[in-house]
């Protein structure tokens, strides 16, 4: 898997934790912590979790105590907390270091990838967050105040999220959009629909495909003839 291939990882569970499972898909990296006043981020993560996941990416969630030790208990009460405080589904590592002598070799890997200002080196503290591509390379770099939902990391996220191989872009007519539908406009925007208008202000001319989530809130009014793209199971 490109740059962390051949790193041997165990689950929280203390099962083996594969990275090859992730191999096809891209995966946002996140060291995380269970009393860090960033912590509320656990619901950021899942949500975008949720929103991809379809689409070829997950988050896998890295406990870490190196940070004003806000990371203190077991695997057990981690795991525990994440459920029921977060209702966190995406994958969870064993509690690993990622700074120092002792850091791990997934983050030997990925420390030595710049952030944004060309900076690599060190984590600096929870909740820092690494982008691997499909192909398994590590493309983007975001401290730990970059919110899950940010548009900046949003973006980045749709550049690098793999074509669905049981998936494909089909025509139709807005007029027949319906809430739910992966849509894919003429200028490349992609949005999931949560609700249509239509008439829209009034007029029969117009209909209005609306996304309306956590993470974005985008309105496209246009003729109910107009032709955008669905994304659908083959």
């Amino acid at each position: 898997m490109g740059a962390l291939a051949g790193i041997s990882l165990r689950g929280i569970d203390g099962e083996p934790l594969d990275l090859e499972r992730f191999a096809g898909r891209a995966l946002l990296v996140v060291n995380v912590a269970s009393a860090c006043g960033l912590t509320p981020q656990y619901e950021g993560l899942q949500r975008l979790h949720d929103r991809y996941r379809d689409r070829g990416f997950s988050v896998l969630g890295v406990p870490c105590n190196q940070f004003a030790g806000q990371e203190p208990g077991t695997a057990a009460e981690i795991a525990a907390f994440c459920s029921s405080a977060y209702a966190v589904t995406f994958p969870l590592t064993e509690k690993l270091e990622v700074n120092g002598r002792r850091r791990h070799p997934l983050y030997r890997a990925l420390a030595a990838a710049p952030d944004a200002a060309g900076e690599a080196g060190d984590v600096r503290w929870n909740f820092e967050k690494f982008l691997v591509s499909p192909a398994g390379e590590v493309v983007a770099r975001f401290r730990p105040r970059t919110e899950p939902d940010s548009e900046e990391l949003l973006a980045a996220v749709e550049r690098v999220l793999p074509a669905a191989a049981d998936a494909a872009w089909e025509p139709r007519a807005a007029a027949t959009l319906r809430p739910g539908d992966r849509v894919r406009l003429d200028d490349g925007t992609e949005m999931t629909v949560a609700r249509v208008e239509t008439p829209f202000l009034g007029s029969e001319d117009y209909v209005c495909v609306i996304e309306d989530s956590e993470a974005r809130w985008l309105a496209r009014p246009m003729a109910p003839d107009a032709r955008v793209e669905v994304l659908r199971s083959r």
